[in-house]
C-alpha cells in the first residue's frame, strides 16, 4: 500500500483555546496566490502567510468537495480570501492529464517538516528504556571471527528470538538524565541494519541472515523487533503546545553541543507531559546571574570567591530569560521527545529552556 506523507490540517477542541488566544496576523508580503511546489513543507507555506506560523489551522480552509481535503499536493493553487473579516486560505486542486488522456497519479502530499532532516528519527533511530536495551538479545559474532560485521552475511545472536522474524540491529548511545530531577529518561539507539532469524539453536543461540546493512555491526549490538510500519507520527498540523512549567534541551541528535535551524534535538518532556507531534514551543536562553558590588560587576560563574562569599555589599541580580528560537515536536516517547528547530536567532545550547509561546 502506497505510503502517503502528508498533513492532516484539522482543529480539535482540545487545543482550540490555545490557538484562538492569539491574533491571526498576516505578513506584509504574503502572496495572494501560491502554487505549491515539490519540496515545499507545510511550515514553509504557513511562514509565507503568517507572522505566527503555528496558527495555520485558523488560516487553512479545507475544501470538502475534493478528495483528501486536509492534504496539500504539489501543483495545488492556494488563494487567500476573507470570511466574516477573517483571512482564509483555500485550495484548488490541479488535475494533470497524461498523453493518453488519463489522469496522472498525484505526487505525495507535502509533509509538515523536511523529511530529509527527520526521516532517520521517524523510522530508524529510537529512544528506549536503558534496562530494556541492556536485556535485549545481542550479536555474538560469526565463524570468521570478525569483530565488525559488514554487508549482508550470516551471523549469530544470543537471546530469545522468534524464528523467521525480522529484527532491527541497534547500538546504544547516550543515556538521557533530567538535569533537574536526575531521573533517567531513556537511552538513544542508533539503527545499524536488519536481520532475519534463520535457525534457533541450542543455548539460546540463533543463526541470523543480515538482510539490510547501513553501518558496521559490532559484537554486543542489540536486536529489537522491527515495527510493522512506522511513518511520520500520524499526520499533524502546527499548533501551540502547553507545558506546566518548562522543559529543557537534553541533546542535539547530531552529537554536538549546540543547535540551530533545521537541527533535531531531544527534550526532557514527552507523552506523560501531554506532548503531541505538531506542538510548537519557544526556546529560551536562561538569564545570567550578575554579582553587583561597589567595586565591580561580574557574572556569577566568573566571580571570585571573595565576590561570592565575603563582600558584604554584593547584590546578586538575575537578568531576564530571552527567547532565542522555536521548535516543533515531531516524535514523542513517554519521557522524551524529538523536536525540530524551526527558528533560531543565535546558537542554542544544552539545557536551554522549552516554554509555552
Amino acid at each position: 500500500m502506497k505510503k502517503i506523507l502528508g498533513v492532516v490540517l484539522a482543529i480539535s477542541m482540545a487545543w482550540s483555546n490555545f490557538i484562538f488566544a492569539d491574533t491571526l496576523q498576516l505578513r506584509d508580503d504574503f502572496p495572494e496566490v501560491y502554487i505549491v511546489k515539490k519540496g515545499d513543507t507545510l511550515w514553509d507555506i504557513s511562514s509565507l502567510y503568517l507572522r505566527s506560523p503555528w496558527l495555520w489551522p485558523r488560516l487553512w480552509q479545507a475544501n470538502s468537495q475534493i478528495e483528501n481535503p486536509h492534504l496539500i499536493y504539489p501543483g495545488d493553487r492556494l488563494s487567500l480570501i476573507y470570511v466574516d473579516g477573517e483571512p482564509r486560505l483555500v485550495s484548488k486542486r490541479v488535475v494533470k492529464m497524461g498523453p493518453s488522456g488519463r489522469i496522472k497519479p498525484k505526487e505525495s502530499a507535502i509533509p509538515t517538516l523536511p523529511l530529509s532532516a527527520i526521516k532517520a528519527f521517524i523510522n530508524k533511530d529510537h529512544i528506549t528504556d536503558p534496562e530494556m536495551y541492556l536485556n535485549s538479545p545481542y550479536v555474538l559474532g560469526d565463524n570468521e571471527a570478525q569483530t565488525r560485521l559488514v554487508g549482508n552475511r550470516t551471523a549469530y545472536a544470543h537471546g530469545d528470538l522468534e524464528l523467521g522474524r525480522f529484527y532491527g540491529i541497534y547500538r546504544g548511545g547516550e543515556i538521557y538524565i533530567d538535569p533537574e530531577t536526575k531521573e533517567v529518561l531513556g537511552q538513544s539507539m542508533s539503527f545499524l541494519g536488519v536481520a532475519v532469524v534463520e535457525k534457533n539453536l541450542d543455548q539460546d543461540i540463533n543463526q541470523l541472515s543480515i538482510t539490510q546493512y547501513e553501518r558496521e555491526i559490532r559484537l554486543g549490538d542489540r536486536l529489537l523487533p522491527v515495527p510493522k510500519e512506522e511513518l511520520l507520527p500520524a499526520y499533524f498540523s502546527p499548533q501551540p503546545g502547553h507545558l506546566d512549567g518548562h522543559g529543557l534541551l537534553l541533546a542535539n541528535a547530531n552529537d554536538i553541543s549546540v543547535a540551530s535551524v533545521n537541527d533535531v534535538i531531544i527534550i526532557n518532556k514527552g507523552e506523560r507531559d501531554g506532548l503531541e507531534p505538531g506542538h510548537v514551543f519557544a526556546i529560551n536562553q536562561p538569564g545570567r546571574e550578575v554579582l553587583d558590588t561597589s567595586k565591580r560587576i561580574s557574572y556569577l560563574e566568573n566571580g571570585s570567591a571573595y565576590d561570592k562569599l565575603f563582600s558584604g555589599d554584593t547584590v546578586k541580580k538575575s537578568l531576564p530569560d530571552e527567547k532565542v528560537g522555536e521548535l516543533m515536536i515531531f516524535k514523542v516517547y513517554e519521557k522524551t521527545a524529538y523536536a525540530f528547530v524551526i527558528e533560531s536567532k543565535t546558537q542554542i545550547r544544552l539545557h536551554y529552556q522549552v516554554k509555552n509561546l
